[in-house]
């Protein structure tokens, strides 16, 4: 039978990576779905300066103790339509990960966050952040257990779009109340202002472009609201101005959403560049999962 899912969970058995299972656990995922629980261990160095023996006995225990886990998600995530596998790989963890979502042709790749806010990309760089940038395929960052409001953010651009589609046609998402927020971010006011004072822009120009942006974005997240209620799914929008990062958190916030679903990059130049800040920026301070749909080029 054809799997109509298939996916990859990275855990390092932490109590953040319990959280993302339990979030998998929970997942109504399409009949069937292919499940592979993935440790990476990174194996212990031969520079600890121990006796063979003991080295040897170290590890063995190290190893019994992944064993255990991974039999232990594996009765955690079997159910009706599920075909549930468990893997123990050595390296490298986020290449591991990368290359596995690769090999195994991943729709999506599922892992724990340690934290948000101001410190997060200390703790998430190294390794879920590094997956987002890198993966084959869509990540989801798990901070909460269930899946049941969603903020879709959209700019309008190629990116944002095909995350449109995967919020369309991922049936577990496309179930749940999805509020659509574009923001506007405006010009700043030392636009107006020249080298010798105000003679860059007029505050009539000011106006017009600042009209201009919120109107570009209202329109983005109403075309989109319009593409997905066509596609049978609970969608309202919602356009807020400020900092784009902090807006769309804030919009989670707001709503009680448990998943924000942004793209990865934007429309070109500086834009993709932005958008992939923005997302980054997303992935580090929200409070809720994370869903990061990279940007694939269009054959």
């Amino acid at each position: 039978m054809e799997v109509s899912m298939n996916v990859l969970l990275a855990s390092d058995a932490s109590e953040q990576a319990e959280r993302a299972q339990r979030l998998v656990a929970s997942v109504p995922w399409p009949d069937p779905t292919h499940i592979e629980v993935l440790y990476v261990d990174q194996a212990l160095t031969a520079e600890l300066d121990l006796p063979v023996a003991k080295y040897t006995s170290l590890q063995d225990r190290v190893r019994q103790a992944i064993d255990a886990h991974l039999a232990h998600s594996k009765r955690a995530l079997n159910g009706p339509g599920r075909d549930v596998e468990t893997g123990l790989l050595l390296g490298r963890p986020a290449s591991v990960i990368v290359d596995e979502a690769r090999r195994v042709s991943a729709d999506v790749v599922v892992m724990g966050s340690h934290g948000h806010g101001a410190l997060a990309s200390a703790f998430l760089g190294s390794v879920s952040a590094e997956v987002v940038d890198h993966a084959p395929c869509p990540v989801l960052v798990a901070r909460k257990t269930t899946l049941t409001k969603v903020v879709f953010a959209t700019d309008g651009s190629d990116g944002a779009q095909q995350a449109e589609d995967l919020v369309a046609s991922w049936p577990f998402i496309a179930a749940l109340p999805v509020r659509v927020v574009s923001v506007a971010t405006m010009l700043p006011s030392f636009a107006m202002l020249g080298p010798m004072g105000p003679s860059m822009m007029s505050a009539e120009t000011y106006q017009q472009l600042s009209d201009e942006v919120r109107a570009e974005h209202e329109r983005a997240a109403k075309e989109s609201v319009k593409r997905l209620v066509a596609r049978h799914v609970d969608a309202t929008a919602v356009l807020r101005e400020g900092y784009a990062p902090n807006e769309i958190v804030r919009q989670a916030v707001d709503t009680g959403a448990d998943l924000i679903v942004v793209g990865s990059r934007g429309r070109t130049g500086l834009t993709r560049l932005l958008l992939g800040s923005v997302a980054r920026s997303v992935l580090f301070q929200a409070p809720c999962s994370v869903l990061v749909v990279r940007r694939q080029a269009v054959t």
